[in-house]
C-alpha cells in the first residue's frame, strides 16, 4: 500500500501492515471511530503535551478517564495535557469462553505467570491488528500540534501491552511508555522492533502488583529483562496490591511522565 511519508498516519499504517505480511498476518489495522474513544484537556487550554491510555480486557475507557481526570494532573510547568483513550473492538474472548467483549487482543487462557509459555496464549495479530487504533489515537494528538516527542503512550493489563507494542511499532519517536500491570508477550519480535531509530533512547515505566493473580508479578521480571535486554531502559516498580492501579503507582507514573517529556 502506497504511502505519503509527510502523512504519519499513512507512514504508521504502511508500517503495520509490513510486520503484518512478514509474519504472515492479514488482519488490516483498525481505524478510531469518534465513537470509539473519550479526550479531554488538563488544565484547560492549548495542549502542549499527550497522554494515549488504554484499558484492559472487558473494560471501557469511562472509568480510566475519571481516574486519571483525578490523579494524573501534570504540573503547569509542563503546559495543558491532552488525553486520548481510545476504546478496544469488541471481538470473541477465548479466555472468557469466547463471548464478546472489548478485547485488544484473544488471550487463551487466564491467569497467566511466567510458568506459561510465550506467547501465553495471546494473539499477535490482534494486537497489531489494535495497534492501528492506538496509531490513530497518536496522529490526533500530532495533528494538533503536539510534538511526538511530548506524547506518552499508557495502559492497564491488556492495555499496557498494547502501549508497549503500538509505540515500538509507531514510526515517529515517542516521549516514553506507562505500563500497569501488563504482559510483553511477543519477545520474538522485540528485538527487532527495538532496534528502529525512533526507539533509540525509549524508556519504559512499569508497575505491578506482587499479588496479582491474573498476570503474576513475575511476568513484569521477564517482560522487563527482555526490553532491557533489546536496549529498553526501565523503571519498574511493585505494589503490594491485586491486578489493579494504586495511587501510588499514579503518582509514580505522573513523576516518570514529568521527568521524560522533553522540553
Amino acid at each position: 500500500m502506497a504511502s505519503d511519508a509527510s502523512d504519519p498516519a499513512g507512514s504508521s499504517e504502511s508500517l503495520l501492515l509490513a510486520i503484518a505480511r512478514d509474519l504472515g498476518f492479514k488482519r488490516p489495522p483498525l481505524t478510531l471511530p469518534k465513537e470509539c474513544l473519550t479526550e479531554f484537556v488538563l488544565p484547560k487550554g492549548r495542549a502542549t503535551c499527550g497522554l494515549v491510555w488504554m484499558h484492559g480486557l472487558g473494560d471501557d475507557e469511562e472509568g480510566w478517564a475519571d481516574m486519571l481526570e483525578d490523579n494524573f494532573r501534570v504540573p503547569a510547568a509542563c503546559g495543558s495535557c491532552k488525553f486520548v483513550l481510545p476504546r478496544a473492538p469488541r471481538q470473541p474472548s477465548s479466555c472468557n469462553g469466547g463471548d464478546v467483549t472489548t478485547s485488544w487482543f484473544d488471550i487463551a487462557d487466564l491467569p497467566i505467570s511466567r510458568k506459561s509459555s510465550a506467547p501465553y496464549g495471546c494473539s499477535l495479530e490482534e494486537a497489531l491488528s489494535s495497534c492501528g487504533r492506538v496509531h490513530a489515537a497518536i496522529d490526533k494528538l500530532i495533528a494538533e500540534g503536539i510534538p511526538s516527542e511530548r506524547i506518552m503512550v499508557g495502559g492497564f493489563s491488556q492495555g499496557g501491552s498494547m502501549a508497549m507494542l503500538s509505540t515500538l511499532t509507531y514510526p515517529k519517536r515517542l516521549g516514553g511508555i506507562l505500563v500497569f500491570s501488563g504482559i510483553c508477550f511477543f519477545g520474538d519480535l522485540l528485538n527487532k522492533l527495538a532496534q528502529a531509530p525512533h526507539c533509540k533512547e525509549l524508556q519504559v515505566f512499569w508497575g505491578h502488583g506482587t499479588r496479582d493473580e491474573v498476570l503474576a508479578a513475575d511476568l513484569q521480571d521477564e517482560g522487563v529483562e527482555a526490553l532491557q535486554a533489546a536496549g529498553i531502559k526501565v523503571t519498574a516498580k511493585k505494589y503490594a496490591v491485586d491486578h489493579g492501579p494504586t495511587e501510588r503507582e499514579l503518582k509514580d507514573a505522573l513523576a516518570f511522565y514529568v521527568e521524560h517529556l522533553k522540553s
